[in-house]
């Protein structure tokens, strides 16, 4: 190779490689959205790490994060629970008249390399009253076929 041929692949790794708010592309939550058929835009690092306690569930805002979940909270349980953000195309919510930016947040869960699940919201200028969406776009409602009070009495008296 001659000389600038050399330094254009070099240009080129690097470039492709700087960019630090992107995990491997065979990272569980990549490849669970992608499969999903999102388009990812751009991703961050983990936003939330912890580890599940009984008593989160009982409290905003991780009853909203759990509350459009298939999966049963009580499953993970004093696991660490890692979130990822996306910022993603190709999602119903980017169809919402509110939802200026044309793409949508979702926040993947995942245990190690396990995917729990997530949730998503309208990408927008100002925040939300902290509501959120299922993965696919869903309200609480349409997600667990309850109205809110109810799936709240159901909910208060399983972790509480």
């Amino acid at each position: 190779m001659n000389r600038l041929t050399m330094l254009m692949v070099l240009f080129l790794l690097i470039t492709a490689c700087s960019n630090g708010s992107l995990q491997p592309l065979d990272s569980p939550s990549r490849e669970f959205l992608t499969e999903q058929g999102y388009e990812i835009i751009r991703q961050e690092d983990p936003v939330y790490e912890h580890k599940l306690t009984r008593e989160d569930l009982t409290q905003l805002p991780h009853q909203m994060y759990w509350s459009v979940q298939s999966v049963d909270a009580a499953v993970y349980i004093g696991k660490m629970i890692y979130t990822t953000k996306f910022y993603v195309t190709n999602h119903p919510l980017e169809r919402a008249p509110s939802n200026p930016q044309d793409q949508t947040i979702v926040c993947v869960m995942q245990t190690e390399n396990e995917v729990i699940g997530g949730y998503s919201l309208p990408d927008l200028d100002s925040p939300t009253d902290g509501g959120v969406y299922s993965l696919d776009g869903r309200t609480l409602e349409e997600f667990s076929g309850m109205n809110y009070g109810t799936w709240k009495r159901q909910w208060d008296e399983k972790y509480n």
